[in-house]
């Protein structure tokens, strides 16, 4: 029985802004070594929030319908992963990447995003406040799901 898919799980509360996360990802050995080429980019908010984001690993993935080189394929943790020396460069799929997490790299000539790193994520390891985990996918949307229930209840039972 093959293992549960796993996922990076961000809470951005915890997030304490240091960029790690990117300089970990960057550093992975990628033909780049600042953080552009990182998979995961913490975006900042005037109001202050810091949300770190990387690939969804979409179910439905809009990059693998609109790659037509087989560049951007499933591995069987349900991980989209990017191979360079099939991809032409045509920018289809981060055109229709609903959150910007894949990209066209000019130094490897082809489409990058997050791979999870085969299943140990430098973003995760490197994260000193544990915003960034490595989990059980299912168990986190479940415990996302319910966390957003309750705060819903919460704010109905406020009004």
């Amino acid at each position: 029985m093959p293992a549960p898919p796993k996922a990076i799980s961000a809470t951005p509360s915890r997030c304490i802004g240091c960029l790690t996360c990117e300089l970990a990802c960057a550093s992975r050995g990628w033909q780049e070594t600042y953080p552009y080429p990182a998979r995961i980019s913490l975006v900042f908010f005037r109001d202050g929030a810091k949300i770190p984001l990387t690939c969804f690993q979409c179910d439905n993935a809009p990059c693998l319908s609109v790659c037509r080189t087989g560049s951007l394929t499933r591995d069987g943790l349900g991980v989209v992963a990017s191979d360079p020396a099939k991809c032409i460069g045509c920018r289809a799929c981060s055109a229709v990447c609903p959150f910007g997490n894949i990209v066209y790299s000019p130094a490897v000539r082809a489409a990058v995003k997050c791979d999870q790193c085969g299943g140990e994520p430098r973003c995760a390891a490197a994260c000193p406040s544990g915003a960034l985990r490595y989990v059980d996918a299912a168990a986190d949307v479940k415990a996302k799901r319910e966390a957003f229930a309750r705060t819903l209840k919460a704010a109905a039972e406020a009004l």
